[in-house]
């Protein structure tokens, strides 16, 4: 039984490499998914991915409810799998509307007449410019809508083809510092930016889009663009997994993703965007249970996912070992001390959990005390420990278990501020 447990032990801690469908190739989507595969790889994380490399989110919710992939970086207002749920949200975008300063209107119903630029790609920023135009009775055919490519932003404004811009941009420090440059030198140092200021009325719409805000300065510039905070949608990708998936699985995927944060930040500042979505039960979106029991500081170790299993095979060996108790003598009480030895690293390791500095730290914490059990039970088996020490042993883990999740929901805190 020991035996069976130890190897259980052994098997969990693996590496477990799980499927990604995320496109189209070159996107910011795929280079995060790409950043991710070798960042878990090169720290060893328990879990590993492998990409499957589609058109697109539409492309990606289909194979991940197909169940082709375990995982798909989606954009939920594109396309929303019926069968995966939010494990973390990638990348959030705040869209508007930019214009030189002498456009003309500063509101969304005086674009009527307009020529609107909108990227092209992904297709679904198309079908979001016109429900954003539907929300304020403006019709696809009472405006021009000029499809472009991210290279032909600069010269469709800079040679007159478009009188407007509806931007969906990540507003993060690269686009402060490239694309804001750009839209600066397009529109000029004062350029008018038009809002979504129903922002609420179209999230109660379409529960693939949120309310949100862009900050004074997103765009840069000195006096800063825009001049103060800006109500706007809010769009975001989403890391979803299979609702199928195991819980635990998700839960150490979502813990060693948000720990390459800070390794990857330099040559990824993108990963800077990652989110933990919210739990709440009123959320738009659901979030996976393995993710919100991670984020909520509720998730399992091995041990408190098998500890009845391990209890069961504690009370089976009792009953077949208690024939040989009385036979023990001065050579099993020294084998009882050597066994219950490992009694002081659970205490050791109890203190250490207190004051883990990272996730990753806690997690090797908890895996060396899962190793220490199957060792624990392995002793029992061969009647080096009794009851006495089971208890002791039971004790101890109960409290590390405890400690363990106290923690966890302290570096969250932390990580939140």
């Amino acid at each position: 039984m020991a035996g069976l447990v130890a190897f259980g032990v052994y098997l969990w801690s693996q590496p477990k490499t799980l499927t990604l469908a995320v496109g189209p190739l070159g996107s910011d989507d795929a280079r995060l998914a790409a950043a991710l595969v070798q960042g878990l790889s090169r720290e060893k994380k328990p879990v590993r991915l492998r990409l499957v490399l589609t058109e697109g989110s539409a492309e990606s919710a289909r194979k991940i409810d197909a169940g082709k992939v375990d995982l798909a970086i989606v954009r939920p207002d594109i396309a929303l799998p019926a069968k995966a749920d939010t494990a973390l949200i990638t990348r959030r975008s705040f869209p508007f509307f930019i214009g030189s300063k002498d456009l003309g209107t500063d509101r969304i119903s005086g674009l009527r007449g307009k020529r609107i630029g909108v990227v092209r790609a992904p297709n679904g920023n198309l079908d979001l410019l016109k429900l954003v135009l539907s929300q304020y009775e403006v019709k696809p055919e009472e405006v021009t809508i000029v499809p472009l490519g991210p290279e032909d932003v600069q010269v469709a404004i800079t040679e007159g083809h478009i009188d407007v811009l509806f931007a969906v941009n990540a507003l993060n420090a690269r686009v402060v510092t490239e694309a804001g440059a750009r839209l600066h030198r397009a529109f000029g140092e004062h350029p008018t930016i038009i809002p979504i200021r129903e922002a609420d009325a179209l999230a109660a719409r379409n529960h693939a889009i949120e309310s949100g805000e862009i900050v004074r300065g997103a765009l840069g510039g000195d006096p800063p663009v825009p001049a103060e905070n800006l109500p706007s949608i809010s769009i975001t990708s989403r890391l979803m997994a299979a609702q199928s998936l195991d819980d635990a699985r998700v839960g150490e995927l979502v813990s060693a993703i948000l720990s390459l944060r800070v390794t990857l930040a330099a040559d990824l500042p993108a990963i800077q965007g990652l989110e933990t979505p919210e739990t709440d039960k009123d959320a738009p979106l659901a979030v996976h249970s393995g993710a919100a029991a991670f984020i909520d500081g509720e998730q399992e170790t091995f041990f408190e996912r098998y500890g009845d299993w391990f209890y069961l095979g504690v009370m089976v060996l009792s009953v077949l070992g208690s024939g040989a108790a009385g036979l023990l003598g001065v050579e099993s009480a020294t084998r009882r001390k050597r066994a219950m030895a490992d009694l002081n690293r659970l205490v050791v390791l109890l203190g250490a959990m207190r004051t883990a500095p990272d996730e990753s730290e806690l997690a090797a914490m908890e895996r060396e005390a899962d190793a220490i059990l199957a060792g624990v039970l392995e002793n029992y088996a061969r009647g080096d420990i009794d009851s006495g020490g089971i208890g002791a042993y039971r004790f101890a883990m109960d409290q590390l278990g405890r400690a363990a999740a106290e923690r966890r929901i302290a570096l969250l805190e932390t990580a939140a501020e």
